[in-house]
């Protein structure tokens, strides 16, 4: 009886010793885990992880602390975790808009009409009878034959832009129903300041961004906040956007009508439209020279060649901080967006630091700074990588968890873009999964967080969400709760962490990007953009170097 007894032990420690890769690194990612993350990210003691706050200093050591207690190199700067992002912070005071015409007026009201700031770094910024010019999306796309400009000079002037891309039903033009870069209002801002003008306005419409208004007020009222670095010359005096009522108002002063103007800039044909109209302002700004970090650590692969690849994890520490209060809660705490998707990605990183065999290429995990302010942190890292550009493999992206219950399916934003789909489709074969596109095409979230900055300089790269058909829900579950989401949380201090929040769903998903990276990790093949893809030339770049 005691041999068998011994045996038996010796057969169960050998099968134990002998569980997959996988079932080790999920093992790890268990629902109190992630919680405890979230919790502690998002607790009212961190004030909502604003860019360069003692918040801000106090979540970026914590969390190079974790990295370190994980097993993870330091991949920072000087041997550190920690990678200085040097940023601009400033502030406007509340100010009006004055538009003019003959002699009748109108004043549009900060925060209530409009949301505004400046990328000048100068203590007061004015504007003086500045001429008001439609130019419909702002687009100068050569390559799809459109252009809203016609050779008109705007410099000088004020744009009044309307967001997204022109509408249609072909993908191959803008998109379809996809938004493109082209719809954001990153690029709409770029643009302007290209073609010299003082100003840009974007018309903000629930339908056209996405989101509500409030999202905008919440984000764009405070302090604001860009890269400090060398090169940038052309920049506006005033950026923002406009409500939908003000904007009719001020409109209708120019003798215009703003639906048939909408409906004029959905054709080739449309030409910019001057406004008849002088827009007056005056900001006050307090400018300051700040930094923020990015939190970097590296588990080095197993492979004494392919150890010299990276597989990047991405996810973004910070949020809105303290902003204008919603029933009494000025702290914007941020539980889903980010620390959700960061609790994601240490949790992982627990898993695959747990290994017995290590993945052959390396990881990379980068907890990013200031995605709320214009995806920051990632762009600085991207363009001032602590590991050689050439040398990153792929780019998954963390930002938002199921918190809703398990699905069958998986989203990752631009996974039938380059060739991670054929491992990606390897995945759900294994899981019995299926793979669903982006939902909501028309709101371009793959513009909208850090992977498109990892994409840009040439890197594939995708961004994980949740998926859309909820075991033993309804069809329309994930509607509602992602509507929900959308219209009282997101952007808001109630976005907080609930006793209602369920973990199985993000377990799962957690497994397939474990399986998706593993899959990665111990291929020699380098993941490649499909041909013709906007990304492509940039990968080639980067090979070439």
């Amino acid at each position: 009886m005691r041999y068998f007894t011994l045996f038996s032990v010796l057969v169960i420690f050998a099968s134990g010793c002998q569980r997959s890769p996988v079932n080790q690194a999920i093992g790890e990612v268990t629902a109190q885990r992630l919680k405890e993350y979230i919790a502690t990210l998002s607790d009212d003691s961190l004030q909502g992880r604003g860019p360069s706050t003692e918040a801000d200093r106090r979540t970026t050591t914590y969390l190079a602390e974790e990295f370190k207690r994980l097993g993870l190199e330091p991949a920072g700067d000087h041997g550190s975790y920690l990678q200085r992002v040097p940023i601009i912070g400033s502030r406007v005071k509340p100010f009006q808009l004055e538009l003019k015409k003959a002699s009748r007026n109108l004043k549009l009201e900060f925060v209530d009409d409009f949301v505004a700031f400046t990328q000048l770094e100068t203590p007061t910024v004015s504007l003086n009878d500045v001429d008001v010019v439609f130019v419909g999306y702002g687009i100068e796309a050569p390559e799809l034959d459109w252009d809203d400009y016609k050779g008109v000079s705007v410099a000088g002037k004020v744009l009044l832009m309307l967001n997204d891309d022109p509408p249609g039903e072909d993908p191959k033009f803008f998109g379809g129903k996809a938004r493109t870069y082209y719809g954001r209002w990153t690029y709409k801002f770029e643009i302007a300041a290209k073609k010299g003008a003082v100003g840009a306005l974007i018309l903000h419409t629930t339908e056209s961004a996405g989101y509500p208004f409030q999202v905008w007020q919440s984000s764009w009222s405070n302090e604001q906040f860009s890269l400090d670095v060398l090169g940038e010359t052309k920049k506006l005096k005033i950026a923002g956007g406009t409500t939908e009522h003000a904007t009719r108002d001020f409109v209708a002063l120019a003798g215009h009508d703003l639906g048939k103007l909408q409906e004029t800039a959905k054709t080739k044909a449309f030409k910019p439209v001057p406004l008849g109209l002088k827009l007056s302002a005056r900001m006050n700004v307090t400018t300051r020279n700040l930094e923020t970090q990015n939190v970097l650590g590296i588990l080095r692969g197993g492979d004494a060649e392919l150890s010299r690849q990276y597989i990047v994890f991405s996810a973004h520490h910070d949020h809105l901080g303290i902003s204008r209060p919603v029933n009494g809660d000025s702290i914007y705490n941020g539980a889903l967006d980010n620390a959700s998707g960061t609790s994601m990605m240490l949790s992982m990183a627990k898993g695959f630091s747990s290994l017995s065999q290590k993945p052959k290429r390396s990881l990379l995990f980068a907890a990013v700074a200031a995605e709320e302010q214009g995806l920051l942190g990632s762009e600085y890292h991207a363009t001032h990588p602590t590991v050689p550009l050439d040398d990153m493999v792929a780019n998954i992206n963390t930002d938002g968890m199921n918190i809703w219950g398990k699905t069958s399916d998986i989203t990752f934003l631009g996974w039938d873009r380059s060739t991670l789909k054929e491992d990606i489709d390897a995945v759900a074969k294994e899981m019995n999964m299926t793979i669903s596109p982006d939902a909501y095409p028309e709101k371009g979230f793959f513009y909208r967080s850090d992977h498109f900055n990892f994409a840009k300089v040439g890197i594939p790269s995708l961004s994980y969400e949740t998926g859309n058909v909820f075991v033993d829900k309804p069809a329309d579950y994930a509607k509602q709760v992602k509507q929900k989401y959308e219209e009282q949380n997101y952007h808001q201090p109630s976005d907080e962490l609930s006793d209602d929040w369920v973990f199985d769903g993000a377990i799962n998903d957690c497994e397939f990007i474990i399986r998706l990276t593993l899959r990665l990790a111990n291929s020699s093949e380098m993941p490649m953009w499909n041909k013709g893809d906007e990304f492509e030339a940039a990968r080639l770049r980067a090979l070439e170097r």
